[in-house]
């Protein structure tokens, strides 16, 4: 009887521990995917918090800025939105959320890597 008892018990234990955390691994939302996107400046609303850009292949996105959306320039490593010129050339770092490119940072696009000559 009293083995029978203290399996009951070492259960209910268990499932104390178990069942919450098990609820809690499900009930964590998916973190959103980072993206990017480079290409040349067409627009920049300042009283919307959005900039477009148009990439090389002709494909055009809009983009609103996060809260805390950082922005650098190449003359300024900390810029502001109105600092971006339509003409400049950046990358937008950015996730999908509510049908919206919402941007966490934009930069001026990495140098491309080039093959150094065999020498």
């Amino acid at each position: 009887m009293k083995k029978s008892l203290l399996s009951i018990v070492a259960l209910a234990v268990a499932l104390a521990v178990a069942l919450p955390v098990r609820a809690e691994d499900q009930a964590k939302p998916e973190k959103p995917k980072q993206h990017q996107f480079t290409g040349e400046i067409t627009k920049v609303d300042a009283a919307g918090k959005s900039v477009t850009l148009k990439n090389s292949k002709g494909e055009e996105k809009t983009f609103t800025l996060a809260d805390k959306a950082k922005i650098s320039t190449k003359e300024k490593e900390a810029a502001e939105l109105s600092d971006l010129k339509v003409g400049d050339k950046v990358t937008a770092h950015y996730t999908e959320q509510d049908g919206k490119n919402l941007v966490s940072k934009i930069n001026p696009p990495a140098p491309k890597k080039t093959d150094k000559p065999a020498q």
